[in-house]
């Protein structure tokens, strides 16, 4: 009996481990907002503009959004040199009036090669994140003002 409770412990602990990680590697990357797309597209653009992101594209008629920001290393003996934030979004038009907002987030790590007396740099493209944390802290950007 003992045994059995033991596994069934350890079943579930499995269980939630699993979920944890794979809800990890799914984040939310779809908003719904009650605003119209016009309107969330010009908020979303001035709260980046307004946050110290790079504007690198913009397409008002498909309602796409990229931004982009580098964020400097500060460890020492690291030869990762910083990371380049990448964000898409894509807002479109509801029936309803309001809008869908899909987000998508890349990361581009700036890295030091080479020899400390010539190092050489260069771009290790990460391609999409997949944590939630990075999502939810662009969502809290956002979401407030629309």
């Amino acid at each position: 009996m003992k045994r059995l409770i033991q596994f069934a412990l350890l079943a579930i602990a499995q269980v939630f481990f699993l979920s944890s990680s794979l809800l990890a590697q799914n984040p939310e990357r779809t908003k719904t907002v009650p605003i119209a797309s016009d309107s969330a597209y010009t908020k979303i653009i001035q709260a980046f503009q307004d946050g110290g992101y790079f504007i690198s594209q913009l397409d008002r008629s498909s309602g796409f959004v990229q931004t982009s920001a580098y964020f400097e290393n500060k460890k020492l003996l690291s030869n990762k040199e910083g990371e380049k934030i990448i964000t898409n979004f894509l807002i479109t038009s509801l029936k309803s009036g309001g809008s869908k907002i899909v987000l998508n987030i890349f990361l581009i790590e700036r890295r030091k090669g080479g020899s400390f007396e010539s190092p050489n740099y260069y771009d290790l493209d990460k391609g999409i994140i997949r944590d939630n944390r990075v999502y939810q802290q662009i969502w809290d950007k956002i979401l407030p003002i629309l």
